[in-house]
């Protein structure tokens, strides 16, 4: 057994899936719908199992089909040409037949592509990050020693308020010649 992708009918990942290790490839996933009156069901597609590892580092995994589809149109006209090839070699007497023609299958390309927008995928990239465990302590050190600071600053203010406060009073007492 191993892990599959289930896809959307636009082939957006949905969920893994669990397939034989002889799976390979895109299957159809399809469903029956109920008949209505005496009409046959009715045999919808609704997704798709691809047998192929989503690769790391997409933020909305979606197998492109139509790359898909034209790798599998590459594989026919591959194995057509071989078959054309191979059929001429035989045709050929075995003084003219030079070295037998080799299939060569065309590279697969990667059908997983990202399916979020370009915009979506910066405003991920650029949102603030939350601040470590380290980063919110030093910000919270920094947030305690201003307040102190202003408090510090408040009592000597108050402090300088008292004094002069005791001094007019002084004043006023001795008769305000000092």
């Amino acid at each position: 057994m191993k892990e599959a992708a289930k896809v959307d009918l636009e082939g957006y990942y949905v969920e893994p899936v669990i397939v034989p290790l002889s799976q390979t490839g895109v299957t159809e996933i399809r469903e029956l719908l109920p008949a209505e009156d005496e009409e046959e069901p009715e045999e919808i597609v609704t997704g798709y199992i691809i047998a192929e590892k989503v690769p790391n580092g997409l933020f909305k995994p979606r197998w492109d089909f139509s790359l898909w589809d034209d790798y599998l149109d590459a594989i026919v006209t591959a194995r057509d040409a071989f078959d054309q090839a191979l059929a001429d070699w035989y045709a050929q007497s075995d003084e003219e037949r030079g070295d037998r023609p080799v299939y060569v299958v065309p590279d697969k390309p990667e059908c997983w592509v990202e399916g979020m927008a370009q915009e979506e995928i910066d405003e991920i990239r650029n949102a603030p990050q939350p601040l470590s465990e380290t980063e919110q302590l030093r910000a919270e050190n920094l947030d305690l020693k201003l307040a102190l600071a202003e408090l510090a600053e408040a009592q000597q203010t108050d402090k300088l308020d008292v004094q002069l406060a005791l001094a007019e009073l002084a004043e006023i007492l001795t008769g305000g010649d000092a």
